[in-house]
């Protein structure tokens, strides 16, 4: 993905969250989101959006590092 686009999700997903959220590639079709803190809500509405599309999705909130990750596989 190119900047710009890349900049382009990590701008839509946050707004649709309500929290900053950052994204890690993890390969062209794996992607992970995370934000500092716990945020159930935040978490679960980006994990809902992404279900809804048929992607493979985990999520988990790391107190060690108090941060949230969300594991987005896209088929």
């Amino acid at each position: 993905m190119k900047n710009a686009k890349i900049q382009a999700v990590k701008e839509f997903i946050s707004q649709y969250a309500g929290i900053m959220v950052d994204m890690t590639i993890r390969d062209s079709k794996s992607f992970t989101f995370h934000f500092d803190g716990e945020n159930n809500n935040a978490m679960i509405k980006i994990a809902k959006y992404f279900i809804s599309g048929n992607a493979k999705v985990e999520y988990l909130y790391d107190s060690e590092v108090d941060s949230t990750m969300i594991f987005v596989d896209v088929a």
